[in-house]
């Protein structure tokens, strides 16, 4: 165990064994912050209250700890996540200050090394997706036998998290998060990448409204505990693979998977966001019979004010057999489209999409007109830019015509 430091001068000293500033930063605040106070948490508070330490790495360092605050050219900033998916951490290039998610490979899953080689190769096939929709993948690496994704970092709040904090969400709410969601499905297919684990846990909801897959194609190496099924190599017979509240028959079975098992995922996550349940509840063993043998109650059953045609297309989703429901993950977006502006409780219009969502979605559907579901506060910046540019246009057209009669006028 490491000695925590006791003074400000041990602290200071523990900070630049960790190189979490540069020296000449820690020069600077010496000079300006005056004599260092002579207790290690006074000191430590110092540091962070001038944004030299994250509390993160005060916390740490009055541990006595010195290592593990950086992977490869990445600084450790905070942990944002842990458990049996591994841990996840904010950090920032030391030399681009590009603020990342570092997602670190499982210490057990790094001991196989057919694994970790599998992870390298699906990790390379996530980064070749780019779509608004989904979380991109920049790299790929190891530092010291620490294999770690370097990932776009998105500050807001999965699924999960908002179901927890305040229960079901509005229809046009709902729908309008599994519309993105699907059209970032949609993207992943088309380049021949499958989730398998798609639930509310991993869909992250950025400040700017624009819902984003995590983990696509990398489902299988980062286990959630507790409902995560056993894995095995992906989309192959003999593989199960999923959450038990979301988890597709054909997965439970251990059958061949394909893209319309996600599908099915995308449906029980939808079900669970308009109704404040999964379809199907009891032990996990119930659940696990529920999914291969029972349909779950209607939507509009469970909630009201769930319309009737929207609770048909997601019990088409939730359809037992992958060849009934729908064929893609466009065709998702297409059906679910219209409800993106059913009235909330109070009878408000509570669904609208991003622009930039919008955009990705008549993309991933060769097309789809979603003009009426936009942003109405954006769709007026966007009228305001028009108008900018037609401006402009005019401005020119009046020089050229100008600088055009000069030019006549001196032949």
């Amino acid at each position: 165990m490491p000695e925590p430091p006791r003074t400000g001068d041990a602290v200071l000293a523990l900070v630049r064994r960790a190189e979490i500033a540069d020296d000449d930063v820690i020069d600077g605040f010496l000079t300006s912050a005056g004599p260092v106070p002579t207790t290690a948490p006074d000191t430590a508070t110092r540091l962070v209250q001038a944004g030299i330490l994250t509390p993160f790495q005060a916390r740490l360092i009055l541990q006595g700890k010195h290592k593990g605050f950086k992977l490869g050219p990445y600084r450790i900033l905070n942990q944002i996540g842990a458990g049996g998916m591994g841990q996840v951490f904010l950090a920032e290039h030391v030399t681009m200050r590009r603020r990342i998610a570092l997602k670190v490979l499982p210490a057990k899953q790094a001991l196989d090394p057919a694994g970790v080689e599998r992870f390298y190769a699906e990790a390379r096939a996530a980064a070749a997706l780019d779509h608004p929709n989904v979380v991109h993948a920049y790299d790929v690496s190891c530092d010291k036998g620490t294999h770690f994704l370097v990932l776009e970092y998105i500050e807001g709040e999965t699924l999960d998290r908002a179901l927890a904090a305040g229960g079901r969400l509005s229809v046009g709410e709902a729908v309008s998060y599994a519309v993105q969601a699907a059209a970032g499905l949609q993207h992943a297919h088309d380049k021949g990448v499958a989730h398998r684990d798609i639930k509310p846990a991993n869909l992250l909801v950025g400040r700017d409204g624009i819902v984003k897959i995590l983990d696509l194609g990398l489902a299988q190496f980062f286990e959630d505990s507790g409902t995560k099924l056993a894995t095995g190599a992906s989309g192959k017979s003999g593989d199960v693979h999923g959450t038990t509240d979301y988890v597709a028959p054909e997965q439970l079975l251990g059958e061949a998977t394909d893209h319309r098992s996600d599908i099915y995922n995308l449906g029980a996550t939808l079900y669970h966001l308009l109704t404040g349940r999964p379809p199907f509840e009891g032990t996990t063993a119930a659940k696990m019979l529920a999914h291969s043998l029972a349909d779950a109650p209607r939507a509009s059953d469970v909630c009201p004010d769930v319309p009737d045609p929207l609770a048909d297309v997601v019990a088409r989703m939730l359809a037992k057999a992958p060849a009934d429901r729908y064929a893609t993950a466009a065709e998702v977006v297409q059906a679910l489209v219209p409800f993106v502006s059913a009235p909330d409780r109070a009878g408000r219009r509570s669904g609208k999409l991003p622009p930039l969502a919008a955009a990705a979605i008549a993309e991933s559907t060769a097309g789809l007109d979603v003009s009426e579901v936009v942003e109405a506060t954006d769709a007026a910046r966007e009228l305001r830019k028009w108008k900018r540019l037609a401006l402009a246009g005019l401005i020119g057209t009046v020089a050229f015509a100008a600088a055009t009669a000069a030019l006549v006028a001196l032949k």
